[in-house]
């Protein structure tokens, strides 16, 4: 199968799906709207791998970039900007550096309109080259990150210390972070059902689809399960990364950018967050970005008692807490403390 670039909508209107082409990117344009494309990693490494080839087309075809190229160069003049921000700020510091200016001579040869947009900003990184990860961040970036990557670390330790069926695991999840994080977050949970579900043997695209969730969320790059705190922080670290990576889209859609309304989207080349990304995303509603978010329910779902008591379960303590959650101010300085007493759960229990 051919490697291609893929297109994410993190939120998207209640009327149906979207698709990023060069008619929707002039639509936008003559809206007033600019469209902007937020690069993940693995798209910067692809780049980063055509200039190590010597930046020639056949490469680009080979990293399966050839059809960002081709969007991208289809385009009217000023309608649409790649962003490479939040990947590089994923990447160590040193590696980000590099990254980043590969990126600039990838784009010389490829993409010389895209070089340099009218509103971004220059960025120097220095520092670490290996072994980055939550503990290394800015103040600001780990209460940015902080509900998710907290989340993550309790998936892993119910999903890999505690005993129960998967109805349980879930409940056990759920309760956990209602206690220690007091945010359920949608996201998060659905990934949570996903992970602990064991489906009937004939329930092909269920099996597929939690193998793929649980290999992005619970295992280590090496596709086997964590041993230690520092593997459990690494994974949760970067499910973190592609959840904010979502987060970010909506946030940036719904307020602009200097003004500018903005039109959002994700280039990647992780089939796994594309395809949980088709079962579970935002809706705009009410002239917010993101307000809501729907999942899609399987065929299988309706004859499946596992799937009816976790969609219970969540509704129900959602019902309890909306006026709790609605009336109260969250206190971002605390999402810190939050997730600092999550990762000593994860030393405790793995070390």
């Amino acid at each position: 199968m051919e490697t291609r670039t893929l297109f994410i909508k993190a939120s998207r209107p209640v009327s149906g799906e979207l698709k990023l082409d060069p008619v929707l990117i002039a639509k936008n344009k003559l809206a007033g709207i600019e469209t902007t494309i937020a690069l993940d990693t693995n798209i910067l490494i692809s780049m980063e791998k055509v200039v190590d080839n010597g930046n020639k087309w056949a490469s680009v075809k080979k990293q399966g970039l050839h059809n960002l190229i081709k969007l991208l160069q289809r385009c009217p003049p000023q309608s649409v900007c790649i962003s490479p921000g939040l990947a590089l700020n994923e990447m160590p510091p040193e590696l980000a550096q590099k990254s980043r200016e590969k990126y600039e001579l990838f784009c010389t040869e490829h993409l010389p309109g895209f070089i340099d947009t009218p509103n971004c900003v220059y960025s120097e990184y220095t520092g670490k080259s290996e072994n980055y990860g939550y503990n290394d961040l800015s103040h600001e970036a780990k209460t940015t990150l902080a509900i998710s990557f907290s989340c993550i670390l309790y998936l892993n330790l119910i999903d890999n210390k505690f005993k129960g069926k998967p109805i349980e695991k879930f409940k056990k999840f759920l309760d956990k972070i209602e206690r220690k994080v007091d945010i359920l977050s949608a996201a998060e949970i659905e990934i949570a059902k996903y992970c602990f579900v064991e489906p009937p043997s004939n329930s092909r695209g269920i099996i597929e689809l939690r193998r793929k969730i649980r290999n992005n969320f619970l295992k280590t790059s090496e596709g086997k399960l964590p041993t230690n705190s520092a593997e459990v922080m690494k994974i949760a670290f970067n499910g973190a990364c592609d959840i904010h990576l979502l987060q970010t889209a909506n946030i940036v859609e719904q307020n602009g950018i200097d003004g500018v309304n903005q039109d959002v989207w994700i280039a990647t080349k992780d089939k796994k967050l594309a395809e949980f990304c088709n079962v579970f995303h935002h809706v705009n509603l009410d002239g917010e970005v993101g307000k809501y978010a729907t999942s899609m329910i399987h065929p299988e779902h309706s004859k499946d008692i596992y799937w009816m008591l976790v969609d219970t379960e969540f509704s129900l303590k959602s019902i309890m807490r909306r006026s709790y959650h609605e009336s109260r101010e969250i206190k971002y300085n605390d999402l810190i403390k939050v997730a600092n007493e999550a990762i000593q759960e994860i030393i405790e229990a793995f070390d």
